[in-house]
């Protein structure tokens, strides 16, 4: 470390000194980015160590007698298998140690994660203890059965085709019955839903006809095939351009239009993969902050990328560069941060975890897939906000939803890129396939040019000053619920400073999950429950923006919470507990069980019990 000899004055200071440079060596090894710089590194350093000890005293007098000692009990100990043995025994041990060490080092989880995760599925595999996990896994999924069914009141299930097609008249009616199942609209009108409908407002329904129009004229197009619609083609690169100049970008700023948030995380981290492969990475990590959204996990598990995640501040909830920093390696190909997140509200600090990226020659992913058209005016709007876009050095990707606060239909997103360096890497290309030269942009080959048409339609018909006016409110309602949650309402408070459309809350003097009962089915408000801590959010809207909305949420909430704080000790009942519940089972393998029997569910026609 000071790059000079150093002399010891006794054997103790030689050991203590080796001591404390084996222990800088492993955390060389761990944390430092550049492979053949460890490597070489590792080798000198052990070269030296094996040296020193040779060239002490205390090696010359006990240490040769020592080795010695030790060569003759082994060969004493291996006398007594045969030759074959002790090379069988050696490549088992060299195989285990192997498996073990590959285990450990190539999962990118903390040892204690592994370890339990270890012991609880070894504790599943015993008979006794899987069926009765599996006993209150199907009691739980009965129960969900019901909830899920229920709303479908009258419906014939439909299990084949019918032998002859349904006339006009009658397919409007069967429409018209499925679309009042769960009333979305009515829902959606009182302006009761947390995120979920982007749009609304006083001239919802002029706006929905505007959308319409424009899929409809574009209903059958695909821009899979850009010699035969054109005209979709302008509109993507336009949708790309318009976005890439709302984000900071410049000239070579590109980007390609998806499907949705999780699609346009999923490029960026397979765009970064095959970009980092170049220089030689082939085990490649992500580091991410807890609270990022799992669209990241999901591209990790299909693109067999690692991800590390890092805790964030447990006051501000925002990441903690210090600690982003400490998780990156030479396999580290992008680290991400949020604005804002989507648990909490709150935006990582981006400048710093840009400076982070570039000091290690790694990619930045902003994920803006929540805050997409509202985040680039809330500084403009005079509101003290963190830069975030392409504006930050170091920032080299940014995915924003169009679907959310742009006001398009769903399943409308897009990525952008700094450069079309990594922009290449996202395209997958097929060159000696029999049917002819094959390329695509994205996951899709077919793609929606309906929806290409009805998103350009969104953002020509808003326009910046739109969009603005739209950001102008949200904030102005959002600041407005925290003030009141802040200062107003007794025995609920902030679990962070919102910085966005999202208003989380939490309670230290009850569960706050008792909120969901008084709140979501006494008085009809969809709210987001969070875990990990326990806690409640609002997304708003512009189907807030209804006169007397948010007065009648302040005033529900408030109503609510002194219900509850009458009894602040009661437990939770109903779907509340089930939720509360489940944060405390510490094997969360039974949580994904859970859910994979509800996604199975979700799929059936009729309920089967």
């Amino acid at each position: 470390k000071n790059k000079g000899i150093i002399y010891f004055h006794s054997p103790q200071q030689e050991q203590l000194a080796i001591l404390k440079g084996i222990f800088l060596l492993v955390r060389l090894c761990l944390n430092k980015k550049k492979m053949f710089v460890r490597l070489k590194a590792t080798l000198f350093f052990i070269a030296a160590v094996v040296y020193g000890v040779l060239q002490t005293e205390w090696y010359a007098s006990k240490g040769s007698v020592c080795l010695a000692k030790l060569m003759q009990d082994f060969n004493d100990f291996a006398d007594k298998f045969e030759h074959w043995q002790i090379v069988v025994g050696s490549i088992l041990v060299w195989v285990i140690l192997s498996k073990v060490v590959c285990f450990l080092w190539h999962r990118n989880r903390g040892f204690k994660a592994i370890f339990l995760d270890f012991v609880f599925e070894t504790l599943r595999k015993i008979p006794f203890v899987k069926a009765k996990v599996d006993a209150e896994v199907s009691k739980n999924l009965a129960g969900l059965e019901h909830d899920l069914f229920e709303k479908y009141p009258g419906w014939k299930a439909n299990r084949e085709l019918p032998s002859q097609g349904l006339g006009d008249e009658e397919l409007h009616a069967k429409l018209d019955q499925l679309a009042s199942f769960g009333d979305p609209d009515g829902r959606h009108a009182t302006g009761k839903m947390s995120g979920t409908v982007y749009v609304g407002g006083k001239d919802f329904k002029q706006y929905t006809k505007l959308i319409l129009d424009a899929y409809a004229r574009f209903a059958w197009a695909n821009p899979l095939h850009l010699d035969v619609f054109p005209g979709v083609r302008q509109m993507e690169s336009e949708i790309v351009r318009m976005a890439c100049t709302l984000f900071g970008g410049d000239a070579d700023t590109c980007g390609c239009h998806t499907s949705g948030g999780t699609e346009s995380i999923l490029m960026a981290m397979k765009a970064y993969r095959e970009f980092h492969a170049r220089r030689g990475v082939t085990r490649p990590n992500i580091v991410v902050p807890r609270t990022a959204h799992p669209a990241f996990d999901k591209a990790c598990e299909y693109f067999k990328i690692g991800i590390r995640k890092v805790d964030e501040d447990p006051v501000t909830r925002m990441a903690i560069p210090s600690k982003m920093e400490f998780a990156i390696d030479s396999n580290t190909i992008c680290i991400v941060g949020t604005c804002p997140q989507y648990p909490h509200g709150c935006v990582d600090p981006i400048s710093e975890l840009a400076a982070l990226a570039k000091k290690y020659g790694i990619g930045m992913h902003v994920d803006c897939c929540l805050g997409s058209f509202v985040v680039p005016f809330i500084k403009e709007l005079g509101y003290d906000f963190p830069d975030f876009d392409f504006r930050v050095d170091g920032v080299t990707s940014i995915s924003a939803d169009t679907h959310k606060f742009g006001c398009a239909p769903k399943g409308s997103s897009v990525v952008m890129y700094r450069n079309s360096d990594i922009l290449k890497c996202q395209y997958a290309m097929y060159t000696n396939w029999p049917g002819g030269v094959y390329g695509t942009p994205a996951m899709a080959g077919s793609r929606s040019g309906p929806l290409i048409a009805s998103t350009w339609t969104a953002m020509m018909h808003h326009g910046y000053e739109g969009y603005r006016s739209n950001a102008a409110f949200i904030m102005s309602a959002s600041k407005r619920i925290a003030n009141a949650i802040r200062d107003d309402i007794e025995g609920i408070e902030l679990l962070c400073e919102p910085q966005g459309p999202v208003v989380a809350w939490t309670s230290s003097s009850f569960n706050v999950l008792r909120l969901l009962k008084p709140l979501g089915k006494e008085r009809g408000w969809d709210l987001n429950t969070l875990q990990f801590p326990s806690a409640i959010h609002i997304c708003i809207t512009m189907a807030h923006s209804i006169p007397g909305t948010i007065d009648r949420f302040l005033q529900d909430l408030a109503d609510a919470t002194a219900e509850v704080m009458e009894s602040p000790d009661d437990h939770l009942t109903g779907q509340a507990a089930l939720y509360g519940q489940s944060q405390q089972i510490p094997d969360r393998s039974i949580i994904k069980d859970l859910l994979k029997g509800y996604l199975v569910l979700a799929n059936e026609v009729e309920a089967r019990h």
